[in-house]
């Protein structure tokens, strides 16, 4: 039997590696050469992907504790700029308290953010697929 399942919002896999690799490399293109600090200051490549992962293990771990207050698509943003400024944040209330200081044309961004998702997609379709990590209740469900 074949499934075909389209996962319009995130519900049958976990699209925060897709989002972490379009947002860094939206962010940097939004700075510019002036911030980079993160992930050592390498854009994402389907060819560094792997490694990139493995070598920054602490930005990885601080990304997936962050994407948890995600509530607006510009909070990618918001999120790699708590990132590279190393700020701590400990609850909902004080991500929205610095989203809310932060002062970036989110729109922009989030153009930005969506044209780095399509031209990855577009560029290698089967390499895209790495981000496509279905959550196991719906492998558990699917069986």
């Amino acid at each position: 039997m074949k499934i075909l399942a389209v996962d319009f919002d995130g519900v049958i896999s976990d699209s925060a590696l897709k989002s972490l690799f379009a947002g860094h490399n939206a962010y940097c293109q939004y700075f510019g050469l002036k911030v980079k600090k993160n992930f050592g200051g390498k854009l994402f490549t389907f060819e560094n992907w792997e490694e990139m992962k493995k070598q920054y293990k602490k930005e990885m771990d601080d990304y997936r504790r962050l994407r948890s207050y995600i509530e607006l698509s510009g909070d990618f943003f918001v999120i790699i700029k708590i990132m590279e400024e190393q700020i701590q944040i400990k609850d909902q209330q004080e991500f929205i308290a610095y989203r809310n200081q932060l002062q970036f044309d989110d729109q922009f961004f989030r153009e930005l953010f969506f044209e780095e998702k399509e031209k990855w997609q577009k560029k290698s379709f089967r390499k895209g697929k790495t981000f496509i990590v279905p959550f196991n209740r719906n492998i558990l469900i699917l069986k």
